[in-house]
């Protein structure tokens, strides 16, 4: 498996992305990076989504959709979640709003990437009548068995309109090919412009997209929860893993924490890599940073 990524091609079709707003969330330190920075409890986190327009088709796509405004619609266990260990949340834009401070609504977007089947990264699929959706193979038992089979599931069975569902093969499946650093990728749209990396540990289901930014070797890498912490990504700290004093277990924010950090080994690569830009679902400190900035739409990041 080589660690660079594939020339382009004659012609080769490209994305240009534009980061949006999906809804800000506080999340507790403790649950995400290790060792905590002294004297600090909570970080505001955003829960961001991404637009990707095609550059031959013309087609607007999403990878996640961030929060619901109604979050409190959401599976009891799910808005239990969010309220018991996210609070405060700020709604003042969704995936909806921000789309439409560049022109565009749902009924304007083609595709549906959702790295994952997290509250915060679900939003409400029902406000996309004529998007199909993409998502990971894993995600599919836990949707099957979800609220209101299960009282308890964090997930709803009718998340997802099954004549515009497409689900992604199995890790196991032979269909997924090495791309670059990663053992398991798909070359979804078949014209080297997008390849799906399948991104194990955080949770079942989990992917990453990488995409080219131009006609000439740039890229960007959209890695999800991959990690919470850009520290945890550059190797200035470690994924938390925490005693759980009511239940007097281990908790930690990824199912599978040794494979969740062998995936960040391979993202962290890219950073190393000339013209990969890679970003991270909930990146606080770049948020605040950038927000209202030229990479939010209507404006896009620009290609490296």
């Amino acid at each position: 498996m080589s660690s660079s990524l594939p020339p382009p091609s004659a012609s080769q079709p490209f994305f240009t992305i534009s980061a949006l707003e999906g809804g800000r969330v506080t999340i507790p330190v403790a649950f995400i990076v290790d060792p905590c920075p002294e004297g600090v409890q909570t970080i505001p986190a955003p829960a961001t989504p991404f637009l990707l327009r095609h550059s031959v088709t013309k087609r607007n796509l999403l990878f996640d959709l961030g929060i619901r405004k109604d979050y409190n619609n959401l599976p009891p266990a799910a808005a239990a979640i969010a309220n018991a260990f996210f609070q405060p949340i700020d709604m003042a834009q969704d995936v909806e709003d921000s789309l439409a401070k560049g022109g565009l609504s749902p009924s304007d977007v083609s595709d549906i990437f959702i790295s994952h089947i997290h509250w915060d990264h679900i939003g409400n699929p029902a406000r996309f009548p004529y998007s199909t959706f993409v998502v990971g193979a894993g995600a599919i038992p836990l949707l099957e068995k979800g609220f209101p089979h299960d009282a308890s599931s964090s997930y709803p069975s009718d998340l997802l309109p099954t004549a515009r569902t497409i689900v992604l093969p199995a890790s196991s499946a032979s269909a997924w090919k090495p791309v670059g650093p990663f053992p398991r990728a798909l070359d979804y749209y078949g014209d080297g412009s997008l390849f799906i990396v399948d991104a194990t540990g955080h949770m079942p289901g989990h992917f990453n997209v990488l995409l080219r930014t131009s006609a000439d070797g740039g890229w960007m890498y959209l890695a999800g929860d991959t990690c919470h912490d850009w520290r945890i990504l550059t190797g200035e700290a470690n994924i938390a893993e925490r005693l759980n004093p009511h239940t007097g277990t281990m908790f930690c924010i990824h199912e599978d924490k040794k494979a969740a950090e062998e995936h960040i080994k391979l993202v962290r690569s890219l950073l190393e890599t000339p013209r990969v830009r890679v970003a991270i679902a909930h990146n606080g400190p770049w948020f605040e940073k950038n927000k209202d900035g030229p990479a939010f739409w209507p404006g896009a990041f620009e290609s490296l």
